[in-house]
């Protein structure tokens, strides 16, 4: 390339940056910086990569050209400006011909609408020599990393396939309605019909459209695509032998691998996952196999290993959101909560909306803010002490205390493992961010307070109970009274069809009885619909099977009569409780049976602090004094 010529570059939907301070020592290449445009197009208009970006974009991509080998190009990409431009896509161009007059008919030939930039503004950058050939288009990244997500040389196959590529990146982005889109754009401009239908089946399997996917890759006798719509419907076994039907493909490999895990096949998983061929088909098709690796890994026990796989997913596919987690997942699990949040990081500037990303994201600044504070650490473990003594003392006498066998205790609750979770989740750690985030929705309601998790985690470590233990009524009840909880909340998941399923186990610590058993089903690609129907069933539970019932802590002024219930009872401004007043045993058999109460009064609660209530009484019968220690329970329904 001699250095007098001058180039066309076109950027459609990517944020591209060219800089002049940047020294261009290889080939663009995928995963290096792009150069930073800064120049004014040939109709004086001002073009900034950085401000592109700063405003979002939904994908970028720069494509260098000389009108004569990239006018088919340049037309298909006039296509995405006119539907897109300056909305989801913007398209730069900046191009190498002998002059701008040029260029302007060139534009006007072809009714091109997007900036056009005259290369000589460009001559003397050194990214200049890094262009080899033309055409070159170049998809970057539209977030601060400006790096290049995927480089198509030469023309040739590049011209019948460019609509497919920007389709196929949209869907990759997560952006699965414009792929479809762009994907009939692409068959609608004579592109190779087959691959435009595979990334739409694609996209309408990540729509859940099943059916209109499974039609699409039908027609187009794919066994890979079938196979994955096999997988999404849960039918394991038809995705696993469609899966092997397609050969050499890296994808057909991962379905297989994911739909023989599910299946409770995890040997033979490992043997299909571990010899698939990872050589063949696209990269984002690799990534999926690298990913689902990572995942049998993690499963395995070996978190190097996982590790190493979802970094390479994420080298074949930098949008790979699912492996980024993943990896964040696999440094949780270990301990290394920096080195998850630098991954989620990377995970949220890539798709900023992704509910499970933002979830754990928010769990482990929590966690990493709680790990630092060192008088914290401090308290808890003066706490723990404290609590094992007792817990000795408790299993020692082989009983439990009672010190009120009539007053409501405060809405407590401990969340405790279940018996482990048998379900794969293509979301490493699905089931602890769940867990997590249902604990923090609850804990921040005030009718209910929650056992701190970091100092249940390191109590049962310290007792060594582990999730076979806490099945035993005695050490429930134990455990129960030591934390002051009266209730305990046992997460469990199971696989029904093709939906996973999040159970909550409610025990009520006195009587070690279920009191409770709510469920929902684990949506991956939605897991806040998981939270939310599990925190609204246990608050809603706590609020009507929750009966209030206390003792008259200070009866001296009728008018601000003290009750032993607060707030963290479940005690609200207006609520009315009945006085009681023991009467007569009943006998029988020469044994008292109980005890009739009557009701001599009521109470109207006027003001609520955290552990008592202020009332006024009403109807209180005559010759009735209100003393202290009088019971006092709210009506059923009122």
């Amino acid at each position: 390339m001699r250095q007098h010529q001058r180039f066309f570059c076109l950027v459609a939907g990517v944020a591209i940056a060219l800089t002049s301070t940047v020294t261009w020592a290889k080939p663009l290449t995928k995963n290096t910086p792009a150069p930073n445009i800064k120049a004014i197009d040939i109709n004086r208009h001002t073009v900034s990569l950085d401000k592109i970006i700063e405003e979002g974009r939904d994908l970028v991509v720069l494509f260098f050209f000389s009108p004569a080998s990239g006018r088919d190009i340049a037309m298909k990409l006039g296509l995405l400006d006119a539907r897109y431009g300056k909305r989801e896509i913007e398209i730069i161009a900046l191009g190498f011909e002998d002059d701008a007059d040029a260029l302007r008919a060139f534009a006007e030939e072809l009714g091109i609408q997007y900036y056009i930039i005259d290369s000589g503004s460009f001559e003397n950058e050194p990214w200049i020599a890094a262009i080899e050939e033309l055409p070159l288009t170049l998809f970057v990244d539209a977030d601060k990393t400006k790096l290049i997500e995927r480089v198509i040389r030469g023309g040739g196959s590049s011209k019948a396939r460019i609509l497919k590529e920007v389709a196929e990146n949209l869907l990759l982005k997560g952006k699965s309605d414009m792929a479809i889109a762009v994907a009939d754009t692409s068959i609608e401009a004579g592109e190779d019909a087959k691959a435009a239908t595979e990334v739409k089946a694609f996209a309408l399997t990540a729509e859940g459209k099943l059916d209109d996917a499974e039609e699409a890759f039908g027609a187009i006798e794919s066994s890979t695509g079938l196979a994955k719509v096999a997988l999404e419907r849960g039918d394991y076994t038809r995705a696993a032998d469609l899966a092997s039907k397609a050969k050499d493909d890296s994808l057909a490999t991962a379905i297989r691998g994911e739909a023989l895990i599910r299946s409770g096949k995890v040997e033979e998983a490992a043997a299909v996952l571990k010899t698939g061929d990872d050589g063949a088909g696209e990269d984002w098709k690799k990534s999926e196999l690298r990913n689902t690796r990572g995942r049998l890994a993690q499963m395995e026990g070996d978190t190097e290993d996982a590790v190493a796989n979802y970094e390479a997913a994420v080298e074949l596919n930098p949008n790979n959101v699912v492996a980024l987690s993943n990896e964040a997942a696999a440094y949780r699990e270990s301990g290394n909560l920096e080195g998850a949040k630098a991954v989620l990081d990377k995970a949220s500037m890539k798709r900023p909306d992704d509910p499970y990303v933002t979830m754990m994201l928010g769990q482990i600044a929590r966690e990493l803010k709680e790990a630092n504070d060192i008088k914290r650490q401090e308290l808890i473990r003066a706490q723990i002490r404290d609590l094992t003594e007792r817990f000795a003392k408790m299993k020692a006498s082989g009983e439990a205390t009672k010190a009120d066998d009539w007053s409501t205790r405060p809405i407590i609750m401990a969340f405790l493992p279940g018996r482990g979770s048998q379900v794969f989740f293509r979301r490493a750690g699905m089931d602890v961010v769940l867990q997590r985030e249902i604990e923090t929705r609850v804990q921040a309601d005030d009718r209910v307070s929650v056992v701190e998790r970091t100092m249940l985690d390191q109590l049962l470590q310290e007792l060594n109970l582990g999730s076979s233990d806490l099945t035993s009524p005695d050490t429930q009840r134990r455990l129960g009274q030591v934390l002051s909880a009266g209730t305990l909340a046992f997460f469990e998941f199971a696989q029904l069809g093709a939906q996973p399923m999040m159970y909550l186990r409610l025990v009520d610590v006195e009587t070690t009885g279920i009191v409770a058993q709510l469920s929902a089903v684990v949506d991956e690609s939605n897991p806040l619909t998981t939270v939310d129907s599990i925190v609204s069933q246990l608050l809603e539970r706590m609020e009507n099977g929750h009966e209030l019932k206390g003792l008259i802590a200070d009866a001296s002024d009728e008018s601000a009569v003290i009750i032993n219930l607060g707030s963290r009872h479940g005690v609200a401004e207006g609520q009315t409780f009945d006085v009681l007043q023991e009467g007569k045993p009943i006998e029988v058999g020469g044994r008292v049976i109980a005890r009739r109460q009557r009701t001599v009064g009521k109470l109207v609660v006027t003001g609520v602090e955290t552990d008592y209530a202020i009332c006024r009484v009403t109807n209180l019968r005559d010759g009735i004094t209100l003393a202290k220690e009088m019971k006092v329970q709210k009506p059923k329904g009122k």
